[in-house]
């Protein structure tokens, strides 16, 4: 009898101590990291301008992309692509040194296909080829709005490919920008005194035409009126407008609304009126400036006005 009552408790000792072993579960999979060029204010900027572009945002008529290269190493800028073929508000499309290949620029033609409102492309110092150039010459045929194209600091691109290109623009009676621009620096530079007043509004003025029309205006001795509204002028090209009217002293009035400058642009003009007595206007409407900086550098305007009599 005690035999049997070892034999039959054994097996409640052992469910007791060896409990069933729980399911082995899979480990998640976790996503890849980032790459180090896409910092998280980064990714968010261009998800909100991404939703802002998909809801036709009527305000929104500038999309500035520089140096968000997630647009070719994340998504391949898919979601910007289709937003921009519906979107019939933004005027400015510009995506400087945001790692574009010629696979982006196929990808980009087929989205301007449908755009109607696109006038301006800035597409200086990204990745794409010759190749890529041909598919924008192919989305030229079907789109007749864009009429400024910037393709400076690219792979070397075949020059009849650009002829072409700037060929069809054009012959629908746009101006050769850059012949304008230079043509104008060559007067700037000579010191032509009948040249009074400068108008290069809209003309897709980046960094380099920004840098040499500042080299320009600093010895000019006639200038009074310079307009660079509605280019691609951001806080660089304003701090070497500030070194430029350090030298000057002719111009009186600056308009520089509807570019890309911030709070910083706006202080290095500030800090420009140390060393130059001469201006007395400066028109930044447009721009993404902090109210306080705007009312200081008013009101040393305001100032100057007022002790000039303008």
């Amino acid at each position: 009898e005690s035999e049997e009552n070892i034999v039959t408790s054994l097996p409640m000792i052992i469910e007791e101590t060896a409990p069933p072993t729980p399911p082995r579960q899979e480990s998640p999979t976790l996503a890849p990291p980032l790459p180090n060029e896409l910092q998280d204010d980064d990714v968010v900027q261009y998800n909100e301008i991404v939703a802002a572009v998909m809801a036709n945002d009527p305000n929104l008529t500038q999309v500035v992309l520089d140096n968000k290269r997630q647009i070719g190493n994340n998504d391949g800028g898919e979601a910007l692509w289709e937003a921009l073929s519906t979107n019939n508000h933004v005027q400015l499309l510009s995506l400087r040194n945001s790692n574009i290949t010629d696979s982006q620029m196929a990808a980009l033609a087929l989205a301007l296909n449908e755009n109607t409102s696109i006038s301006r492309l800035s597409l200086q110092s990204n990745m794409f080829t010759s190749e890529g150039v041909e598919y924008l010459i192919v989305c030229l045929v079907c789109n007749s709005t864009i009429d400024v194209v910037d393709l400076e600091g690219n792979s070397p691109i075949d020059p009849r490919i650009l002829d072409e290109l700037y060929g069809i623009l054009q012959s629908r009676g746009v101006p050769n920008h850059s012949n304008t621009i230079e043509l104008l620096l060559e007067r700037i530079r000579g010191n032509d005194p009948n040249l009074t007043q400068l108008d290069l509004r809209g003309m897709g003025i980046g960094q380099e035409d920004n840098d040499a029309i500042m080299d320009a205006l600093a010895g000019n001795a006639y200038l009074r009126k310079v307009d660079l509204s509605d280019n691609m002028i951001d806080d660089d090209g304003v701090s070497a407008l500030s070194l430029a009217l350090a030298d000057n002293t002719s111009i009186t009035h600056m308009c520089l609304a509807e570019n890309r400058i911030t709070s910083i642009g706006a202080e290095y003009l500030l800090c420009a009126l140390d060393t130059n007595d001469t201006i007395v206007d400066v028109d930044l409407a447009g721009n993404s400036i902090d109210a306080g900086v705007m009312d200081e550098l008013n009101h040393a305007l305001k100032q100057r006005r007022t002790v000039d009599g303008y």
